[in-house]
């Protein structure tokens, strides 16, 4: 599939933060700038009061710290493009981004007439595509159908299922079964090897720790002071409760289907 290049100038890179997590920015633009230096799409950081220092962001300034939902809403409302690329502030990337996978996959959305593409696996699509081998659709009910690993999103329709007062993970979850709603397909890719490739830095408001053994060699300092780091048997513990609760949400979106 040959990229369009029409297609690129209806597109933003959004990354959606807060002032709090401003010490998170610099390791985060630090490694945007180092693995996709051939970005095609303006950037955009939605913040309250703050923003980062360089020339390639585009401040997008809420005022005072609301609900998640309310802080991304009130930021897309100043994106003039139809479409978005969403990131969240701790994507931290771990690789080059291939930017002719990243403009068909969102050339793959246009012609779809899709809403919706997540550019990692997590979770996987439900049904093949018929004709892109890649990609595959996400079916009304699935489990995290919005999710918020990085994709594209129509921006309108992403406001439309945003509520007030939700935070990022109720959006996760709640958000799914409004998008069920939704006219237009949500695809995501199959597998494969990612096309922007990235990994968690932050959870729960602490470090991870795993992000700083990976990432300390890449040269990128964490300010340890300010943000504390993870419990590696805590973490081991939230992990054991999130399978076990993502068994309940995933038990939950098939039993109606099954009936």
């Amino acid at each position: 599939m040959a990229v369009k290049s029409e297609n690129r100038s209806d597109v933003s890179v959004v990354v959606v933060s807060n002032d709090g997590y401003s010490d998170v920015w610099p390791g985060f633009f630090e490694l945007l700038f180092r693995f996709w230096p051939d970005r095609p799409y303006p950037l955009y950081l939605i913040s309250n009061h703050c923003t980062f220092p360089a020339e390639q962001v585009i401040p997008l300034r809420v005022g005072d710290d609301l609900s998640w939902s309310q802080t991304l809403a009130r930021g897309l409302e100043g994106v003039p493009s139809r479409h978005v690329l969403l990131m969240l502030e701790d994507y931290f990337l771990t690789a080059r981004a291939d930017t002719a996978y990243v403009c068909r996959l969102h050339d793959a959305m246009v012609e779809n007439d899709a809403v919706y593409l997540r550019l990692l696996a997590a979770p996987k699509p439900e049904r093949p595509h018929a004709k892109l081998a890649d990609i595959g659709f996400i079916e009304k009910g699935a489990a995290y159908r919005t999710s918020l690993q990085v994709a594209f999103w129509d921006r309108l329709v992403l406001l439309d299922l945003l509520r007030k007062d939700e935070s990022a993970w109720e959006f996760e979850v709640k958000g799914s079964r409004r998008s069920d709603e939704s006219s237009g397909p949500f695809l995501s890719v199959s597998g494969g090897v990612p096309a922007i490739p990235y990994r968690h830095a932050v959870r729960r408001g602490k470090w991870l720790p795993e992000a700083i053994r990976y990432f300390t060699p890449l040269g990128i300092t964490f300010n340890t002071s300010t943000r504390p780091v993870a419990s590696e048997l805590n973490l081991w513990w939230q992990a054991s409760l999130v399978r076990r609760w993502l068994g309940r949400v995933w038990k939950m979106a098939i039993r109606p289907r099954m009936n």
